[in-house]
């Protein structure tokens, strides 16, 4: 009768079981497979494979470069993975609303795209050289969408943005904490660039030095 290790629970052959070596190396090879770090090129490919993981279960993600991990529930990032966005192409906006683009600057909307670790949470940072063309405020935040059907989560706000009241040059940043987003779900924050109203002119924010953090918490 097969025994099997105390730790790993690995299967070895006794003397009284069946002379078969190829099927004792084959035993031994599926019992070690799913112990070992996989390697698949991307998250998709890796559900197709594995259909049962089990927890503990560790697989390398070629695409995005990411070594994960299954809780039992889902798959996550084995440690937390901060996802970093910049631009330095200026450009400017005369929105009153939060806007994700800008007037003559490449490279927008800028898109951090993060998968929700197993607590829910999430540290979205922002920041930019800013300015107005009247003393008036003008404001950097981020909006927070589900990645899956581009749904807000999370709307931009002048509670969380970065707020610059001045004609000249000043780099401001915000910083946020997102709660209950679902685990595993691919999220995204989109920097977002507005102005305050004025009455009497249409004010001009100029943007330069554009930058947006996502920092999971595990």
């Amino acid at each position: 009768m097969t025994a099997y290790t105390p730790l790993n629970g690995l299967p070895y052959p006794r003397p009284a079981d069946t002379a078969d070596l190829p099927l004792h190396l084959q035993s031994l090879a599926e019992a070690v497979d799913g112990r070992t770090v996989l390697r698949y090129g991307t998250a998709a490919l890796r559900d197709a494979a594995i259909t049962t993981p089990v927890a503990g279960m560790v697989v390398w993600l070629t695409s995005p470069g990411q070594l994960t991990h299954y809780t039992g529930t889902l798959w996550a990032p084995v440690a937390p993975v901060p996802v970093f966005l910049h631009n330095n192409d200026a450009g400017t906006t005369t929105a009153t609303a939060a806007s994700e683009t800008l007037t003559d600057a490449l490279g927008d909307p800028l898109v951090a795209a993060f998968v929700a670790p197993p607590t829910g949470r999430a540290i979205v940072t922002v920041g930019a050289s800013m300015n107005n063309s009247s003393a008036t405020a003008c404001y950097m935040g981020a909006t927070v969408k589900r990645v899956s059907d581009g749904s807000v989560f999370l709307a931009s706000s002048v509670d969380r943005a970065g707020t610059v009241h001045n004609t000249n040059r000043v780099s401001a940043s915000s910083q946020f904490l997102v709660t209950g987003l679902a685990p595993g779900t691919a999220y995204s924050a989109v920097p977002t660039y507005w102005s305050a109203v004025n009455a009497s002119v249409t004010n001009t924010a100029g943007y330069d030095n554009r930058f947006v953090r996502v920092d999971p918490i595990l």
